[in-house]
């Protein structure tokens, strides 16, 4: 009863804590396997030349990761100022910029690849459209959108347990996050496994273009 009782106390310390760029860049590196998410989009990441744009970057610790930011021209945003400084100061490639994901300074069509990778979860649901919407703006006919977000899953109660604590307070089923994808065609859904959790996984291109398969 102690152990039940204690948690929403020690809850919001901890989310303060992962509000500091440094403590929540450490918490990633010791918690999250970056490589799993190379893999699952490694159809798409694995090939150069692309403009992306990240959406929700935080630390850019992803990122680093996952692309290679010499072969393509690479921007990260995030609304928080403290993660791009942090982002910027780790990364010798790339852009990184403190904007509003819901209106970029960037040119209609001119993004190949736009990447959400655990960002979804910790949007509403008009949050989240909102920025798809300005996301279709300024995303080539061809483009693609990838989506990694975590989910419930049933049997997996140290993976349940941690994502109720999670500072994202908006993790859907994978019906949840389809729901939310006006404009788009869902060109690949699947799940993976990301550290302790398992992830859904989506590819989307704007429903006005032709589908390729990759």
């Amino acid at each position: 009863m102690g152990r039940i009782k204690i948690i929403p106390l020690v809850q919001p310390f901890l989310h303060r804590l992962l509000e500091k760029p440094l403590i929540f860049e450490l918490q990633q590196k010791l918690c999250n396997n970056y490589s799993a998410i190379a893999e699952e989009f490694s159809d798409i990441l694995g090939q150069g030349g692309k403009r992306i744009i990240d959406i929700g970057c935080s630390t850019g610790a992803c990122a680093r990761t996952i692309i290679d930011m010499r072969m393509n021209d690479y921007v990260g945003i995030d609304i928080d100022p403290r993660y791009i400084e942090t982002a910027a100061g780790r990364s010798s490639h790339g852009q990184f910029q403190a904007i509003d994901a819901r209106s970029v300074p960037f040119q209609d069509d001119s993004f190949d690849l736009a990447m959400f990778i655990g960002v979804m979860h910790h949007m509403d649901d008009k949050l989240v459209m909102d920025c798809l919407s300005e996301v279709s703006r300024v995303l080539k006919p061809q483009g693609r959108v990838i989506i990694a977000e975590p989910v419930f899953t049933p049997g997996r109660r140290l993976s349940n347990m941690l994502l109720s604590m999670d500072r994202g307070r908006n993790i859907r089923d994978e019906s949840g996050y389809r729901s939310l994808f006006c404009g788009y065609t869902v060109e690949r859904q699947r799940f993976f496994d990301f550290s302790i959790h398992r992830f859904c996984s989506f590819v989307l291109r704007p429903s006005s273009s032709s589908i390729i398969t990759a």
